[in-house]
Parts: C-alpha cells; structure tokens; sequence
C-alpha cells in the first residue's frame, strides 16, 4: 500500500479530512513588466516569478522603495525562479528593485 494511501485511511479512521494542495500559479518577469501585472490566487495557492528577461529582476513585497517584508527574491538573472505561498487573504503588492522605478509593479489578491 502507498504512503499517501495509508495516510489517507489513518486521518479518515481519526475522523480528519485531508485539503488538496494549492495551485502553482505563474508570472513572468520580462524586461521592465511583471506579466501579468494583477492575478487573482486563492488562500493557500503558490505563485511562482520566472525570469524570462534580459536584465536581472527581483520580486520584493511592498511598493517601489518601500519593502514590508513579506517576501524578497533577491536580484534572479534569466531562467531564475521564486516562489511564494499566499497563507492569508488581501492584497500584496510587490515590485522589481531595479525596475520599480521604472513602473515595473504587481499585485496579487489573494482570496
């Protein structure tokens, strides 16, 4: 029998109920723009950033200057990935270190 299976039937017989996973849910961070820019997510999904640009890029939580520390990539070059669990609903803003001058922002809500 599987783990997972066995799993299963000890928290059932303990009368628990298993949640599914999460989504994994995409944004892209290209040259000076974050695509897409806004993105609905539920409690409990993943967004992963990807770099698919030539300059280095960062996703930092807050607004342009202004981290709250909620999250921060650091600075990721093509082909690099972050990614982040949204364990409460509302509204995060983040944006590039480099770009966010530059209008290089997003936000997720995440309900």
């Amino acid at each position: 029998m599987k783990a997972s299976t066995l799993l299963g039937l000890i928290l059932f017989g303990l009368g628990c109920t298993t949640t599914p996973a999460g989504h994994n849910r995409q944004v892209a961070m290209e040259d000076f723009l974050f695509a897409p820019e806004s993105l609905e997510v539920a409690v409990g999904d993943t967004v992963t950033w990807t770099n698919q640009g030539s300059y280095q890029h960062s996703t930092t939580s807050g607004q342009p200057g202004t981290p709250d520390g909620k999250w921060d990539s650091g600075l990721l070059g093509h082909g690099g990935a972050f990614a982040y669990v949204f364990t409460s609903a509302g509204n995060y803003h983040y944006y590039c270190q480099v770009h966010g001058a530059l209008g290089m922002k997003g936000v997720i809500s995440a309900k």
